[in-house]
């Protein structure tokens, strides 16, 4: 009987520490409000991704979102990535200034920070499908997002109206 109940109580400790990733806002001061998308799975056929996302609301302003990407690779980690793009409902939003932010041979992963246009990324993320596209050391994936970004963009978009 012991053992049951230990049984169900390392249940309960274990699907308490395992929780859908959650969007964070952030009072950044003068009317202005800071959104993290936090990093999820993005799928395509022989690759994946995780992709996290910042945005900011306030008067008068036009900061870019700033779209960060992890690409992981199979075997080896990948070399370069030379365009990436946002789709969606006819709209697509390319990812400019791409830049390298990190490399990790251990993990197979190269990480990307780039700009998005702030309206266009916004409109985005009403389309369904919404999917990446990416040019990875010279081969095109499209990924699609996992359950949870979806979760996560429809609280956004319900916040940002708020802010």
């Amino acid at each position: 009987m012991k053992i049951k109940y230990l049984f169900l109580l390392l249940i309960l400790v274990f699907s308490s520490c395992i929780s859908d990733p959650t969007l964070k806002t952030y009072y950044v001061g003068d009317g202005i409000y800071q959104f993290f998308i936090p990093p999820t799975e993005w799928n395509a056929k022989d690759s994946k991704a995780k992709l996290d996302v910042t945005y900011r609301t306030g008067p008068d302003l036009t900061t870019p979102a700033t779209v960060n990407i992890s690409f992981y690779g199979k075997k080896e980690r990948p070399q370069n990535v030379s365009s990436a793009s946002l789709h969606g409902a006819g709209v697509d939003c390319p990812l400019e200034g791409i830049k390298i932010i990190l490399v990790n041979d251990d993990k197979k992963e190269y990480r990307i920070t780039s700009q998005a246009d702030r309206d266009a990324f916004v409109s985005l993320l009403n389309a369904e499908p919404f999917t990446l596209t990416a040019e990875v050391d010279g081969v095109s994936y499209t990924y699609t997002p996992h359950k949870y970004f979806k979760k996560l963009r429809n609280k956004f978009l319900s916040d940002i109206n708020i802010y």
